[in-house]
């Protein structure tokens, strides 16, 4: 019973893991084409 337990336990933490690299990966994406683009808004704009 223990082992059935801990088999979806380790694969849950695994999905969460790659789920917590993906958006990580996303967010620090968005946040660079943001700053680009607020920069380059910026230099428009003086």
């Amino acid at each position: 019973m223990q082992s059935m337990r801990q088999r979806p336990a380790v694969r849950w933490r695994r999905y969460g893991r790659l789920v917590a690299t993906n958006f990580l990966r996303g967010a620090s994406y968005a946040c660079g084409t943001a700053v680009i683009g607020l920069a380059m808004w910026w230099a428009r704009v003086r």
